[in-house]
């Protein structure tokens, strides 16, 4: 140590087209990281190792992986199909999915990792803030929890904020019912655990992911993933009209930087400017006293 130029130029050749731009690029972070700790001075950045780890990222791009595909109301038809909400785990499956996909939120901010794993620090528990509001305008009910940790913020935390939709896919009913079939828990049991006779199970996020996968097969639908529900919510608020901004919020983005997760761009685009052109038809049709149906327009002179 230090490394030299040469031997990190052979390290990153080594890997070239055989692993993905990435994975090369947080190994040679690592290695950074370690020169630093031990003051040492780092040459990963001189003279041609830039232009060799261009070239290993082109050469890894088919190691990239694959964009993930979105959960649709297809999805989770299929999966209500096989669920009966009076079964303690089925009724906990079927709140968890609901929540992922209409709060938008990763599947790790809601279901623990494992038993080994859970923390009440990380991990929301039964004892978190619920709160129920009525929309008196709208009409709906919203439902809300608090998460006490998430990706962006770490510890500071946030809200999964659920929405009542007044149909089979309500996530407001369906957690209300989790609540009723899984009630009395101790204050640190996970949020989504459920009845197992006597005692309490928790939802472990992957037992979830491959119970809801052998379905979803089944039904010859689109392979998925956990990162699926977050992605196929705000793609369903999205082509609901719901404006980026709104969907970032419910979905815990610090930034619209998670437009790079939009999937059916082919959809999302043409419905938004539609929607744009047909609020410039009614605006300009109200400023002129205008009818904006077409069809009320009397064309006969």
């Amino acid at each position: 140590m230090p490394a030299s130029d040469i031997l990190l130029g052979a390290f990153i050749s080594e890997y070239s087209g055989a692993r993905s731009g990435s994975a090369i690029r947080n190994w040679l972070s690592g290695l950074h990281l370690w020169h630093i700790y031990n003051d040492a001075d780092w040459h990963g950045k001189e003279g041609w190792l830039p232009n060799i780890l261009k070239a290993a990222e082109k050469k890894g791009a088919a190691f990239k992986r694959l964009p993930r595909g979105p959960i649709t109301i297809q999805h989770l038809r299929a999966l209500r199909a096989h669920l009966d909400l009076d079964v303690p785990l089925h009724a906990a499956i079927w709140a968890a999915a609901l929540a992922a996909f209409w709060g938008c939120r990763r599947l790790g901010e809601l279901l623990i990792k494992s038993v080994t794993k859970f923390s009440v620090e990380h991990d929301v528990t039964r004892s978190t803030r619920i709160s129920h509001c009525h929309m008196q305008t709208a009409n709906r009910v919203v439902l809300s929890f608090h998460l006490p940790w998430t990706k962006t913020t770490g510890i500071r935390g946030g809200e999964a904020i659920l929405t009542a939709t007044g149909d089979d896919l309500c996530p407001v009913s369906a957690f209300d019912n989790h609540l009723r079939v899984n009630h009395s828990p101790d204050h640190d049991t996970p949020m989504f655990a459920f009845r197992d006779r006597s005692s309490w199970q928790p939802l472990i996020k992957q037992s979830f992911l491959d119970f809801s996968d052998k379905i979803y097969k089944a039904a010859a639908l689109e392979n998925v993933f956990g990162h699926s529900y977050r992605i196929g919510g705000s793609l369903k608020l999205l082509l609901d009209g719901v404006a980026p901004e709104i969907v970032m919020k419910v979905g815990g983005w610090s930034s619209l930087c998670f437009l790079i997760y939009w999937r059916r761009l082919e959809q999302v685009i043409p419905l938004a400017i539609t929607r744009a052109w047909d609020a410039q038809l009614r605006s300009f049709a109200s400023r002129n006293g205008l009818q904006h149906d077409a069809t009320a327009i009397n064309l006969q002179s």
